[in-house]
């Protein structure tokens, strides 16, 4: 029968004579030989592990910005609006990156309907995307004819602004927020004491009258500006 040598059994034979000329001559001389008789290359293995690491590094998907949800409004497709008190920056996307207009304040502007979070899409004077918080509903407001007066800082989370005292709500105004007062100062009291104050708010165009103080006369809803 023809016995068959596999290069396992080689190379268990070649180390187990080389471990025992080492026997004879001393260990320490041939132990590097027996080491390298025994354990099979890794050269192999590991070139190709680190091919194989290359080539799911190079397929790794590259992460991609979120895109920013935007819909559409139909009662909004070409109204107008107002660019309000501010310089008003039109950009080429919702990401507000790019300039590529500025508006002088009190433009009239055309929206296409197109909202976003912040943001709406116009397309007159300019194509692009402005932001949303600023603009005015009067398309054809004007700087004020009567002369502004004191600053205000609100001081509460949130007051509500009224066509008139107990009147119809128009909007609201936030902590933080600035208002000014009409010059001269416009005032009345309500039966219940509390103060009432006619401001401008968002800007110097909107007139409203909000809450000075409490009922009775307590407590301040607002501060002059620092």
């Amino acid at each position: 029968m023809v016995q068959r040598v596999t290069r396992t059994d080689k190379l268990l034979s070649y180390g187990g004579l080389v471990a025992g000329v080492a026997g004879l001559l001393g260990a320490s001389v041939f132990a590097p030989l027996a080491a390298q008789a025994i354990a099979p290359s890794t050269d192999s293995l590991d070139k190709s592990g680190l091919k194989e690491s290359a080539g799911l590094l190079a397929q790794a998907p590259i992460a991609q910005a979120a895109d920013v949800q935007v819909f559409e409004r139909p009662s909004y497709v070409n109204t107008c609006r107002n660019s309000g008190a501010s310089t008003l920056a039109v950009y080429t996307s919702t990401a507000q990156g790019t300039v590529v207009r500025q508006l002088q304040p009190y433009t009239r502007i055309t929206l296409t309907g197109v909202l976003g979070d912040g943001v709406a899409q116009i397309r007159e004077p300019a194509v692009g995307w402005v932001r949303s918080a600023t603009l005015l509903a009067n398309c054809d407001a004007r700087p004020p004819v009567d002369p502004v007066g004191q600053c205000y800082q609100v001081t509460q989370p949130e007051l509500v602004v009224r066509s008139a005292p107990y009147d119809t709500i128009l909007s609201s105004v936030l902590s933080g927020d600035r208002i000014y007062g009409t010059n001269p100062v416009q005032r009345q009291t309500t039966a219940d004491g509390r103060i009432w104050q006619r401001v401008y708010y968002r800007g110097t165009t909107n007139l409203g009258w909000v809450a000075e103080t409490g009922t009775g006369g307590i407590g301040i809803n607002f501060v002059r500006c620092p």
